[in-house]
């Protein structure tokens, strides 16, 4: 079986897309030998480490990600790329013989020697399109919704998805394959700490946009005693996203002394090292696919406070102590049941071990290369 995969999200910031692609594509060739994973777009050769790297040619990549970012407000810049990369993909594939292209990143481009597999990992632009800039709504419209028709198979990360998918898009359940991802063997308990870091934190990570929940996280973090504040600064990591001006808003609201930490985008290898750092993980997020940041602290032997949202309910199970991402004062409350409970915190820190070690990167392969072979015999 040849499979051919898009790897054009493998690039600096690598996001949760290119993870996915990055971690999935690695494991199938761990299974089915070299020569039978086939990239199309950025060179992944070593799979992709030259992309998150946190030195030397990152520099270049951040002036480029930066370049590529302003040039997305360009209108009909977009879709016209997307056209110059199908002619791309059209000619790639050519000198190649894949069995099947499984499209990661919502967008497939045309392909007709065999069948096409499209990842959605969550359906949030319909659901909510409010959360995401008018533009990228548009977009998944034209060249992810109205190719599903194109398509002979979906898969997607949790069982809550898959239902959005058949409810909100009309799929019949029979087209819906459901990969839970997974955990990298990186992600343990350890003594290794971020550099410069604080010696105890609270810890968010995710993309700065608006269903991640941040301003409710910052009132929630306003509200507990100061004692605590001065104990566990809040860190915020990630990439910056839109809507940013109402983050902005609720950080004038904090005192110098005590306004939170923000990294911005951290690179995949210094993950672990953040995570060990922290006392406490706070994932509020109001949507989610599945969320797997909450497993990767678990797996670091991090307590973990997230939504009740079905999906993330899905990853963690019992380990987490799940609140009510509407409620501020329902948030407060958990952090602080937690900072103050050493024994509790004990008690999440191994039940959050042994759920983390359910979820890997081989086990989405393995379930996903099923997949593949259900829908080949189904398409011979």
């Amino acid at each position: 079986m040849k499979i051919l995969l898009n790897g054009l999200s493998v690039v600096y910031p690598i996001s949760g897309v290119g993870q996915y692609t990055l971690q999935l594509g690695k494991a199938l060739e761990a299974l089915l030998g070299d020569g039978n994973v086939f990239w199309f777009g950025n060179n992944v050769s070593g799979y992709g480490h030259g992309y998150s790297d946190h030195k030397g040619a990152n520099f270049i990549n951040g002036v480029r990600h930066h370049v590529k970012k302003g040039l997305r407000e360009v209108p009909g810049l977009k879709t016209l790329v997307h056209l110059w990369r199908n002619n791309q993909f059209r000619s790639y594939v050519q000198g190649i013989t894949p069995s099947l292209y499984h499209e990661t990143n919502y967008t497939p481009f045309s392909f007709d020697q065999g069948p096409t597999i499209i990842t959605l990992f969550d359906v949030s632009f319909v659901r909510h399109p409010e959360w995401h800039p008018k533009g990228r709504v548009r977009y998944l419209e034209k060249y992810c919704l109205k190719r599903l028709c194109d398509i002979e198979a979906i898969i997607t990360i949790s069982e809550f998805s898959k239902k959005e998918i058949m409810n909100l898009l009309g799929v019949h359940a029979a087209k819906i394959y459901v990969t839970p991802l997974g955990v990298d063997c990186s992600f343990t308990p350890g003594e290794r700490r971020m550099g410069s870091f604080p010696d105890h934190y609270i810890l968010f990570l995710g993309n700065l946009e608006p269903r991640k929940n941040l301003v409710r996280l910052l009132a929630a973090y306003r509200s507990l005693p100061g004692s605590l504040r001065r104990r566990f600064p809040l860190v915020i990591a990630g990439a910056s996203g839109w809507h940013t001006h109402e983050l902005k808003k609720a950080l004038r609201q904090f005192q110098k002394s005590e306004k939170p930490i923000l990294t911005g985008y951290v690179s995949q290898e210094l993950l672990p090292d953040l995570y060990r750092g922290a006392s406490l993980f706070v994932y509020p997020s109001l949507y989610e696919g599945f969320g797997l940041p909450p497993l990767e602290a678990m797996a670091c032997g991090v307590p973990v406070i997230t939504s009740n949202c079905p999906s993330l309910s899905e990853g963690v199970g019992d380990a987490a102590v799940e609140i009510d991402p509407y409620r501020v004062e329902e948030l407060a409350e958990g952090m602080n049941l937690v900072l103050s409970n050493e024994s509790l915190q004990g008690e999440m820190k191994e039940k959050g071990l042994k759920r983390a070690q359910m979820f890997s990167w081989e086990k989405t392969a393995k379930k996903t290369l099923q997949a593949y072979e259900e829908i080949l015999e189904e398409n011979k």
